[in-house]
């Protein structure tokens, strides 16, 4: 290929990000996708996510003003099994991902064509064409498990069960996130653009349908709401060691979730993806930069997951005891650190894009 030409394997949130970067940079890019348009795997899909995010630092950063895409949430609402709290939504904002208008990805979509970049759809990354790729292509192939064996991403499997489905008004902007020892993570519901999305999943382990009926059996309890149609779903995610974020991989470019850029506290991943795409791009141009810009993006990736591991995950094998606490400090001492921790939370974040450190 000629010296300006850059391929882009992933028709994802952090590809098109690469892509119109470096078309604007002055490269010919071309973007290739298994699927048969942008918006991601149908088999996720149209979904909605709760995410936190700093979208005016974010859009300065990448280039791309993204805030259409984004809507302040409404409430918020953790549930320790039945106990709910009600939790601040500052910082926090609903996404759509899919190929319908309101979404993320086609926004970015359009972005990418206004820059001239070209797409070829129906065309995956194989691994015998992985030897013969181009020096600094770039991949961002986002939860395809062959990917990450074909470039030697280490990466934890997750399971859930998934429903999708429309939303009615009132609930349009809300979010809950619901806490229980039947799975190692949450359950969570996202409402946005009249749509939602519903996940209860676990890391590591199967999510059995038994855990599937007490989420349900909660939510028509505690939230007057069901979801018939579910489907068992797995994906992987590259939160195994602390230093699993890596941007190069030989000479290739490692680029949204693949890349390690990725919250691995709650598993927040759409402004990780987002910045890496930048990085992404700067690292084609710019190894060194590159580098330089994913390690202070990363820097407390190794923190959190320690944290988490060390910490939050015995806690989390007991909710009833964290039901207690909630219930000995009452509502307004257990929101007030909340608040608390959420301003301290913002300074040693490994979430590109919501920490103060990661767009300045």
């Amino acid at each position: 290929m000629a010296k300006k030409d850059v391929l882009v394997y992933g028709a994802g949130m952090s590809g098109m990000v690469a892509a119109c970067n470096l078309a604007a940079d002055g490269y010919n890019v071309v973007v290739r996708e298994r699927e048969p348009s942008f918006g991601g795997s149908p088999v996720f899909n149209p979904s909605t996510h709760t995410t936190p995010l700093d979208p005016a630092a974010t859009s300065e950063y990448i280039g791309i003003d993204i805030s259409p895409a984004f809507h302040p949430v409404s409430a918020l609402s953790v549930y320790l099994h039945d106990l709910k709290i009600d939790a601040p939504a500052v910082a926090s904002y609903h996404v759509e991902r899919s190929g319908r208008p309101e979404s993320l990805d086609a926004l970015l979509y359009q972005k990418c064509l206004d820059a001239g970049v070209e797409f070829e759809f129906s065309t995956e990354l194989k691994k015998d064409e992985i030897e013969k790729l181009p020096e600094r292509t770039v991949i961002a192939c986002g939860l395809n498990p062959e990917a990450y064996e074909f470039v030697g991403v280490p990466f934890t499997p997750w399971y859930a069960w998934m429903a999708t489905g429309g939303a009615e008004p009132e609930r349009d902007g809300y979010a809950w996130i619901w806490m229980d020892e039947c799975i190692n993570e949450y359950g969570y519901a996202s409402f946005c653009n009249g749509i939602h999305y519903n996940l209860l999943f676990s890391y590591g382990r199967e999510v059995p349908p038994e855990a599937l009926v007490k989420y349900r059996d909660w939510m028509r309890r505690c939230e007057n709401m069901d979801d018939e149609e579910w489907e068992y779903v797995r994906g992987v995610c590259p939160v195994v060691t602390p230093d699993n974020p890596s941007l190069f991989r030989g000479p290739l470019v490692m680029c949204g979730t693949i890349s390690g850029m990725i919250d691995p506290f709650m598993g927040f991943g759409i402004s990780g993806a987002l910045i890496s795409g930048k990085v992404a791009a700067i690292a084609v141009s710019d190894p060194e930069e590159g580098e330089r810009e994913f390690e202070r993006f990363n820097k407390n990736f190794a923190r959190v997951l320690t944290w988490k591991r060390e910490v939050w995950y015995p806690l989390r094998e007991r909710v009833d005891i964290l039901e207690d606490v909630v219930r000995i400090l009452g509502p307004q001492r257990t929101l007030a650190l909340l608040v608390d921790g959420l301003r301290h939370g913002r300074k040693n974040s490994a979430i590109p894009g919501f920490s103060p450190l990661s767009c300045h």
